[in-house]
């Protein structure tokens, strides 16, 4: 009886040490997960046939020197506008196109796999 109370005491001791200790290496090696970012300002809203729309913002979680490029939402696709600059130190970025469409239109920047909330831009 005296036996059998050792060993699960000493069971006992080495699940509670392989726990505390399995516990703080996975709390040393997991890294803190910052999901990148990207805001975006259409400036102006409202536009003329030809006219010049820039769009400005600030990414979080994307280094300086990425690139950002500019889509519109055609039909339900995103199409590329061709239309891209770089993340600068601050992480600000800046992009501008001229809209010919009349209607409203759809913009978003994207950075890889991140995209910023869509920005609307009238054109009449």
């Amino acid at each position: 009886m005296y036996v059998r109370a050792r060993v699960l005491a000493a069971s006992g001791l080495a699940v509670a040490l392989l726990s505390a200790g399995a516990g703080g290496a996975m709390a040393a090696t997991a890294p803190l997960s910052h999901a990148a970012s990207i805001t975006v300002k259409a400036s102006p809203t409202t536009a003329k046939p030809g006219q010049t729309v820039r769009f400005a913002g600030r990414t979080s979680g994307i280094r300086p020197g990425a690139s950002v490029m500019l889509q519109m939402d055609k039909s339900g696709k995103w199409i590329p506008l061709h239309v891209d600059s770089k993340v600068k130190k601050g992480d600000t970025y800046a992009l501008a196109t001229r809209v010919h469409m009349k209607g409203s239109q759809q913009f978003r920047v994207t950075s890889g796999q991140t995209h910023s909330p869509t920005v609307h831009v009238t054109v009449q």
